[in-house]
């Protein structure tokens, strides 16, 4: 072989040494923006989604296209809290984390709203929810619908995902390869938005057995604020946000996280830095409560664990990307 073509055949090796890397860890979103915009209404025909930016909530709020043709995620930027709860907060149950400080090292983007039915119809071509409503978070999907159910798709061994599933599609058609379900750790973080009661609204629940709760009523819909007395959740984003401006991060559906679930007495109280779960596990992470539970299985600390394939109609999800510096 020429000397010329050998510095060739090099170059084409390490492209795609540089490729598979770039594919391994995902495309970030540019991040310059605080609110990223997916513009869904070409549907499952579609060859591309495009993607903008917003430096602001659009004067007179987000409307009803920003819960059905558009994806919109906010801008969440590094920081550190304290994730779980004591033993003494009212609601809980024993399956919450530990205690102990989690940093996130990196910015990310996540919804403001949960996936609604007519995103993930526009995207998949499919309408699988039990109580209907355009608006309304899909439901009645399990993990490996989300991402792909073979065992190429396992989080944290591979972000690799099904090309035909929500996420693989979201991925090619944006360009945005990090497009994911949140950790557990991002997602309370999220939720918290700053603060370090049972509810991100600052306060803490009345009681700590079922029933209902005057302070979870303003943030987000359960059991005993139903609108719907026959069953069935609200459209997003009907209740109160955070201070960070995210919809529903207490009840309406359980969002499915991607980690793998891990119990209690398993978590390190030594200070974690971007955890992703344990390595293997029989159930994936649910977190935020849903229309069908109590007030504390609401709670910003409360966690959920179910087998990937499950399905139900309150196990939904919310969608996150990473983002530039």
């Amino acid at each position: 072989m020429s000397m010329k073509r050998m510095v060739v055949a090099i170059a084409v090796i390490m492209c795609g040494f540089a490729y598979a890397d770039n594919a391994a860890a995902g495309k970030t979103a540019p991040g310059n923006g605080l609110y990223l915009v997916v513009d869904l209404s070409g549907g499952t025909n579609a060859v591309s989604y495009p993607v903008s930016y917003l430096g602001a909530v659009p004067n007179g709020g987000w409307t009803n296209e920003h819960k059905t043709t558009k994806l919109v995620l906010r801008r969440i930027d590094p920081g550190s809290y304290t994730m779980g709860c004591s033993v003494s907060e009212k609601g809980y149950t024993g399956g919450e984390a530990s205690q102990h400080k989690v940093t996130i090292e990196k910015p990310f983007y996540i919804g403001v709203f949960e996936v609604t039915q007519k995103q993930y119809e526009l995207v998949t071509g499919q309408k699988p929810s039990s109580y209907g409503g355009d608006m309304h978070p899909v439901e009645h999907i399990s993990w490996n619908d989300i991402r792909g159910e073979s065992a190429e798709f396992n989080w944290p061994a591979s972000n690799k995902v099904d090309e035909a599933s929500f996420i693989g599609m979201i991925r090619a058609k944006t360009g945005i390869g990090s497009f994911d379900l949140p950790t557990e750790a991002r997602w309370e973080y999220a939720c918290r938005a700053g603060t370090t009661n049972a509810l991100n609204n600052g306060k803490e629940l009345t009681n700590s057995c079922s029933g209902r709760d005057p302070q979870l009523d303003e943030v987000g819909q359960y059991y005993y604020n139903r609108t719907n007395k026959k069953g069935g959740h609200a459209n997003v984003g009907s209740f109160r946000p955070n201070a960070w401006g995210l919809y529903d991060m207490h009840g309406n559906v359980w969002e499915w996280c991607l980690d793998w679930y891990q119990g209690r007495g398993s978590f390190s109280t030594k200070e974690a830095k971007d955890p992703i779960g344990p390595r293997w596990g029989s159930g994936r992470v649910q977190r935020g409560g849903s229309w069908s539970g109590s007030a504390p299985d609401c709670r910003s600390a409360s966690r959920n664990s179910y087998s990937p394939a499950a399905k139900h109609n309150n196990y939904g999800f919310r969608l996150t990307c990473s983002a530039g510096k």
